[in-house]
C-alpha cells in the first residue's frame, strides 16, 4: 500500500512539471507532441534503467538498475523478449544506462552514484564473439572535479550516455533542490582508467536519466521525469550549444530513451511502459 500511495504521488508531481524553465533560461521552444502507447516491456524489465538499438539485430537491448543480475535484455519494438545475453565477469551494482557503436560493441553504464560516494565508476564493453577472456572488458573512470569532501554538492551521479565520434559522451544527474546543474564529460570507448574534466554544462529544471543520438548524428535528446529536452549536434559537435525544444511527456518514473529515427523517440519508464512520439 505505501508503495502504490508513493508512486502516486511521483506520478502526480511528474505530471505538474512545465517547460517554462527551459524556455527561459537554457533557449529552448517549449514543443507539443503526442505521446503514443508503443507496447509494454516484458516482465523480466521490471526496473528497466537503459535502451538502445541492437548492433546485432533489428531489436533493440535493455536493461535492469541496480541489484538486477549481469545480464541485457534483446526484445522487438513492442517490448517482447527475444533473447538474454548474460555479460560475463561483469557485476550489476548500479547499472544505469546502455549504449553501442557502430562496430558490434555494446557499453553498458554502471556507474549510478545516488550517494556522491563511490570510487569504482565503471563501464562494461561487451563484444559478443571476441575471443575468452575479451568478451568484456572496463573502462573504469573518476570526475577530476570531485573532491569527496564532506558537504559536497551531490552533482556527480550519471544516469545517461550515448556512443559518438568513438567516444562515450556522459551526462550527470543532480540530487541538488531546485534548478539542476546537468554536466558533460567525455571518456575514450577503449578499455582503461581515465579522469574526465566537464566538457559543458547546462541547468535544467529537472534530473537526467537518460541520453540518445539521432542515427544521423545530428541532434541528442536527455530524458528526465516528464520531460525531454532536444539539441542539436551541428557538423557532429555535441554540445549545449544548440538547444532546440523541451517537450513535456509526463509518463511516470521515464528512464530510458532511443532514437527509431531521426524524428521518431522511443522512451520507457520503470514501470515497464513504452511510448513513443514522432
Amino acid at each position: 500500500m505505501f508503495q502504490k500511495a508513493l508512486m502516486f504521488f511521483f506520478a502526480a508531481r511528474v505530471a505538474l512539471v512545465t517547460c517554462q524553465y527551459e524556455k527561459g533560461n537554457a533557449g529552448m521552444e517549449k514543443q507539443k507532441m503526442k505521446v503514443e502507447r508503443a507496447g509494454t516491456l516484458d516482465r523480466i524489465l521490471d526496473e528497466c534503467s537503459g535502451i538502445c538499438p541492437s548492433p546485432w539485430s533489428d531489436h533493440l537491448l535493455a536493461l535492469n538498475d541496480s541489484g538486477g543480475k549481469p545480464e541485457i535484455y534483446e526484445i522487438n519494438s513492442e517490448g517482447k523478449l527475444v533473447n538474454t545475453h548474460p555479460v560475463p565477469e561483469a557485476v550489476n551494482r548500479d547499472w544505469e544506462e546502455i549504449t553501442a557503436d557502430t562496430a558490434g560493441n555494446v557499453y553498458i553504464g554502471d556507474f549510478g552514484n545516488n550517494s556522491n560516494g563511490r570510487k569504482d565508476l565503471t563501464i562494461y564493453k561487451y563484444t559478443p564473439g571476441a575471443p575468452a577472456g575479451e568478451l568484456t572488458q572496463k573502462i573504469t573512470f573518476r570526475y577530476a572535479n570531485q573532491t569527496f569532501a564532506a558537504g559536497e554538492k551531490k552533482e556527480f551521479d550519471c544516469e545517461a550516455f550515448f556512443w559518438a565520434n568513438d567516444s562515450l559522451y556522459l551526462f550527470t544527474k543532480s540530487w541538488e533542490k531546485g534548478v539542476k546543474l546537468c554536466r558533460m564529460y567525455v571518456l575514450p570507448d577503449h578499455p582503461g582508467n581515465y579522469e574526465v574534466a566537464p566538457r559543458d554544462e547546462v541547468f535544467l529544471k529537472a534530473q537526467v536519466t537518460g541520453a540518445a543520438i539521432s542515427p544521423d548524428k545530428s541532434r541528442f535528446a536527455l530524458i528526465s521525469y516528464g520531460k525531454i529536452f532536444l539539441f542539436g549536434a551541428n557538423g557532429g559537435r555535441i554540445s549545449f550549444s544548440n538547444p532546440i525544444a523541451c517537450i513535456k511527456i509526463a509518463r511516470k518514473q521515464t528512464e530510458a530513451i532511443l532514437f527509431e529515427k531521426a524524428d521518431q523517440l522511443l522512451f520507457t519508464n520503470e514501470q515497464r511502459g513504452m511510448f513513443r512520439i514522432k
